[in-house]
C-alpha cells in the first residue's frame, strides 16, 4: 500500500495500556467473560496472516482476523467493561436491578419489530438489547475503538488510506435474555442507495470479539460467500454454514453483499461482547450509521479527543494538518477545546 499521512502511527503496548487513573469499585470481578489463558485455541475459521486474511475478505466478502489486537490490549480494556454492563456473574444471579441496568442502559434502535412467537429464527425487538454507543465512559475502551491494529488492517483490506470509521459501539448478550437465532440477511441500512460491490467503493462492516467467541455463545454464522455481484440481494447462497468462533482480540470483517445471521446462546451462564468497528472511504456520504457530532460537546469525547493523534482524528473526519481547513486561530481553538492535546503537528503544517 502507498505511503499516506492518513497511515496511523503505530502505537507500543505500553502506551495503549498506560495508566488512566480510574478507580474501581472494591471487590468486583475485572476478568473477561468466556476467557481463556493468553494462546488457548479456540476453535474457529480464522486467519493470523493479516495479508492473506485481507485477501480473504477481498475474495470472499467476509473474514475471521484471530488475534488482530493483543489479548493483552483486550483484557486491560475489559476491565472497564463493567462500568458500562453488568459482569454476567451478576447478571446470572438473577437479581432483577441488574437486569434492569442492562435495559436502561441499551441504545433504543427504534426497531419496531413484531411479536416472534415461533421457535425458530427471528427478528426479535431484545435481541437489539445491549447497544452501548460510542463515546464510552470508558477512556480504556475509548483507546480500544481506534486501535491501530484494527484501522490499518481496515486500510489495507479495502486498498485504501483516506477512510473513515462510520460504525462504533459495544454490543452485549447474556443468554436467557431473548432467542437471539436470526434468519440470515444482508446489511442494507447502512447505505442509501445499492451497495457498489467494488475496489475503492466498498465499505467494511467488523466485530472486535471482547471476549473469547465460542460455539455456545452466539458466535455470527455466515452463508457460503457473498451473492452474485449481479445480484445481491436475491436470497442466501448456497454452500456450508460457517461459525465465526474464535478468541477475543480477533476481528470479524464481512462486506454489506454477505449472508449471515446471529444465533442462540446456549450456554448456561454465558455472555457475549463486540466492540462494532466500521469502515468506509472518506467521503462516501451515502454510507453511514452512528454520527459523533452531536456529542463532541460532552466529557467522554473531549477527554478521548484529548488523546487522539491527527489520523486517529482523521478516522471521524477531522481535517489533517496541512488542510487548508486549518488557519493558527483554529489551531489555538483546538487546543482549548480539547485540553491536553498535542496541536504540534497542525502548529508545524502551517509553519
Amino acid at each position: 500500500m502507498p505511503a499516506s499521512p492518513l497511515t496511523t502511527p503505530k502505537v507500543p503496548v505500553e502506551l495503549v495500556q498506560a495508566p488512566l487513573g480510574v478507580s474501581r469499585p472494591p471487590g468486583r470481578a475485572v476478568s473477561a467473560p468466556n476467557a481463556h489463558a493468553a494462546g488457548t485455541a479456540v476453535a474457529g475459521t480464522g486467519i493470523a496472516d493479516v495479508d492473506a486474511a485481507a485477501q480473504h475478505w477481498r475474495e470472499h466478502g467476509w473474514v475471521l482476523v484471530e488475534g488482530l489486537v493483543p489479548t493483552a490490549d483486550i483484557d486491560f480494556a475489559v476491565e472497564e467493561l463493567w462500568d458500562l454492563y453488568p459482569h454476567p456473574d451478576e447478571f446470572h444471579r438473577g437479581d432483577a436491578a441488574h437486569r434492569d441496568r442492562f435495559r436502561s442502559r441499551s441504545y433504543d434502535q427504534g426497531h419496531k419489530l413484531p411479536a416472534a412467537d415461533t421457535e425458530g429464527a427471528a427478528f426479535r425487538a431484545d435481541q437489539f438489547l445491549g447497544h452501548i454507543l460510542f463515546p464510552y465512559e470508558s477512556p480504556r475502551l475509548n483507546r480500544l475503538q481506534v486501535h491501530p491494529g484494527i484501522s490499518e488492517f481496515a486500510r489495507l483490506a479495502m486498498g485504501m488510506d483516506d477512510i473513515r470509521i462510520y460504525q462504533a459501539r459495544i454490543w452485549g448478550k447474556y443468554t436467557g435474555v431473548t432467542n437471539y437465532e436470526q434468519p440470515f440477511h444482508q446489511d442494507r441500512n447502512h447505505n442509501v442507495v445499492p451497495d457498489r460491490l467494488a475496489p475503492g467503493w466498498w465499505n467494511l462492516e467488523g466485530f472486535l470479539y471482547l471476549s473469547d467467541v465460542e460455539a455456545d455463545v452466539a458466535p455470527t454464522e455466515l452463508a457460503g460467500g457473498p451473492a452474485d455481484a449481479s445480484r445481491p440481494y436475491d436470497g442466501p447462497p448456497g454452500g456450508d454454514r460457517m461459525s465465526a468462533a474464535g478468541v477475543r482480540g480477533s476481528f470479524l470483517a464481512y462486506r454489506p453483499d454477505v449472508w449471515h445471521r446471529g444465533v442462540d446462546l446456549t450456554r448456561p451462564g454465558g455472555s457475549r461482547f463486540l466492540m462494532s468497528a466500521s469502515f468506509k472511504p472518506a467521503g462516501a456520504d451515502w454510507i453511514g450509521y452512528d454520527c459523533v457530532q452531536p456529542v463532541t460537546v460532552g466529557r467522554s469525547w473531549i477527554n478521548f479527543a484529548a488523546t487522539c493523534s491527527p489520523a486517529e482524528l482523521a478516522l471521524f473526519g477531522a481535517p489533517l494538518p496541512g488542510h487548508p481547513y486549518w488557519t493558527s486561530e483554529l489551531v489555538e481553538a483546538l487546543e482549548r477545546r480539547y485540553p491536553g492535546i498535542d496541536v504540534t503537528p497542525w502548529r508545524d503544517a502551517l509553519a
